[in-house]
């Protein structure tokens, strides 16, 4: 039987037998969950927690709540967490920075990210989704960067601030559509139901557009950030009209001379203006090659070319292979 709304919102609010202990404690603030520390393993930064304490090995995607009224000791996984404050206030330290979040807020930290969080009290609900690593690369990484060149410049960019900090914050509080993405993740998961791990799936790539989406949407509110919102502007530009826009075109949309569009774009993305028109018509050859059987006479029109030499040679460099290798190999790959 499917969870209500009704139903997960009290479930995620019942005493685990840890708070329990926590509420008789004559200093809870104080209270220390000794016997759960002692059984993981120590580095000189702080505690290792290891995915086969709380994943089955078939497992992809574990939901958890954190427990409340307990301190969380500096730790960090081998899995990736992402975090998410379902109510309240969540006051963490990360990689010895004070971070606080609010509801709606989300923290992704990688397998080298140190954090520790304070003690919670009866509203601050902290919910954590725990992924394989290779689940989260293929999904995060990999899926998203194939749907566009905006998701793909949102990614490197958030990316590259993980490899400095090892962990990515969206301020999604202002952002409903991430509430109720993670309303369905629990539900789903709590409910454990026909297909469960397939739709969790799809919920976990949904939200992590969301989470795109929220970047980009943070950053045009900021006017220290006008270049970046300006790049993201120019790119999306590209996306919607990859077929047949030119530079000179472009530029004048914009305001901007040719030259100064492309060198901007080549400063912020390492991609000139062709390079991205390119990127977007290949990235739309792969999809139907993956997805139609359209013959190649009438695919290649369809990507924004009109020279079928040109398209080969291009879709080669790129990908390695002719267009009909490449769909015989996704084919084979399907086939179970």
């Amino acid at each position: 039987m499917r969870m209500t709304e009704q139903e997960l919102e009290a479930y995620i609010r019942q005493y685990t037998e840890l708070e329990k202990e926590c509420m008789k404690s004559r200093f809870p603030e104080k209270f220390s969950n000794e016997e759960f520390w002692n059984q993981r393993s120590r580095e000189k930064d702080g505690y290792i927690l290891e995915s086969r304490q709380f994943m089955k090995p078939e497992d992809k995607i574990v939901v958890t709540r954190q427990d409340r009224f307990n301190k969380v000791r500096a730790h960090k996984h081998d899995y990736i967490e992402l975090c998410y404050v379902w109510s309240g206030i969540c006051y963490q330290t990360i990689e010895g920075k004070a971070v606080t979040t609010e509801k709606g807020d989300v923290c992704i930290f990688d397998t080298h990210a140190v954090h520790s969080i304070e003690s919670a009290g009866e509203d601050d609900i902290l919910v954590n989704i725990l992924m394989r690593r290779e689940f989260f690369d293929t999904a995060f990484l990999s899926r998203m960067t194939v749907q566009g060149i905006v998701s793909e410049f949102l990614v490197d960019a958030v990316t590259e601030s993980r490899k400095k900090e090892h962990y990515l914050y969206f301020p999604s509080h202002k952002n409903p559509k991430v509430h109720e993405l993670m309303k369905n993740i629990m539900v789903e998961y709590f409910s454990q139901d026909i297909g469960t791990a397939e739709v969790l799936e799809s919920y976990i790539n949904i939200l992590f557009t969301e989470l795109l989406r929220t970047i980009r949407d943070e950053s045009t509110q900021k006017d220290d950030l006008s270049r970046e919102v300006q790049i993201v502007e120019l790119l999306s530009y590209i996306e919607k009209n990859y077929e047949t826009c030119t530079l000179t075109q472009m530029g004048k949309v914009f305001g901007m001379h040719g030259n100064y569009l492309t060198a901007l774009l080549k400063e912020k993305t390492g991609r000139s203006f062709v390079e991205h028109v390119q990127e977007q018509r290949l990235k739309k050859a792969r999809m139907l090659l993956e997805n139609t059987d359209i013959p190649m006479a009438e695919l290649i029109p369809l990507c924004g070319y009109n020279n079928m030499n040109f398209f080969y040679k291009k879709f080669k460099e790129a990908s390695g292979c002719t267009p009909a290798y490449y769909r015989k190999m996704k084919r084979e790959s399907h086939t179970p």
